[in-house]
């Protein structure tokens, strides 16, 4: 075979496995699936939750996107924290968590009601007749107020009065108490009392009415004509 008629050969080849392999991969990309939107937000509420050498889960639990969701506890009673009744309510863009007659005897800690709100974005929270170590606490401080305390043999500990946290999502997160509490030994336990989230659900877009483009309309006249 000449060289002219190989290379001829070769080139055909080449054409033909270029068209099988567009043939083969074309489908692979017409099948590959559009992303998923993403969810909507939904509002929560919890009465109790501990984590460290005791551990707690969220308690009760209140979840919504639409509808109102509400839940109760009569008591929670543990070594670490003590409270009368639990709560909690979710619905679209709103939150709410109160929980009656907290107690933790390791920090000295006393309030006779916790409660936490969300509404869409917003939140607040409130706490009665509170005091941690001897030191009372304000019933509704700005967002993050940290009233540090110390217990003898234990060490430092502190509490968060009306905690705020954005998530990722937007959603805001709103604890009414978070609690550090020393053991000794360099270890911790940490207990949030009253808790809620909630977001504002983004608008649908609104689409503007389809209007016709107006009809054209002929123009009569004459035109000057030079030359």
């Amino acid at each position: 075979m000449s060289s002219f008629k190989a290379a001829r050969r070769a080139v055909q080849i080449g054409l033909v496995a270029a068209a099988f392999g567009a043939t083969a991969t074309a489908p692979a990309l017409a099948a590959a699936p559009a992303p998923a939107p993403a969810p909507a937000p939904g509002s929560s509420a919890f009465g109790l939750t501990a984590t460290g050498p005791v551990a707690l889960p969220p308690l009760p639990v209140a979840q919504s996107l639409s509808d109102t969701v509400s839940r109760s506890l009569l008591r929670e009673n543990l070594k670490v924290v003590d409270a009368g009744v639990l709560n909690v309510k979710a619905a679209k863009g709103y939150a709410h968590s109160d929980v009656a007659t907290l107690k933790v005897p390791t920090a000295g800690l006393f309030a006779q009601a916790v409660s936490a709100t969300c509404r869409d974005g917003r939140g607040v929270s409130h706490v009665a007749n509170a005091v941690v170590a001897g030191k009372h606490l304000d019933v509704s401080p700005p967002p993050n107020t940290t009233v540090p305390f110390h217990v003898d043999g234990l060490g430092d500990g502190s509490v968060v009065i009306n905690k705020q946290e954005r998530l990722g999502d937007g959603r805001l997160r709103v604890t009414a108490l978070a609690v550090r509490v020393p053991l000794g030994g360099g270890k911790a336990q940490t207990i949030l009392v009253s808790s809620a989230t909630c977001g504002k659900l983004p608008a649908k877009p609104v689409t503007p009415p389809h209007s016709a483009a107006p009809k054209p309309h002929p123009v009569r006249g004459d035109l000057p004509v030079t030359g």
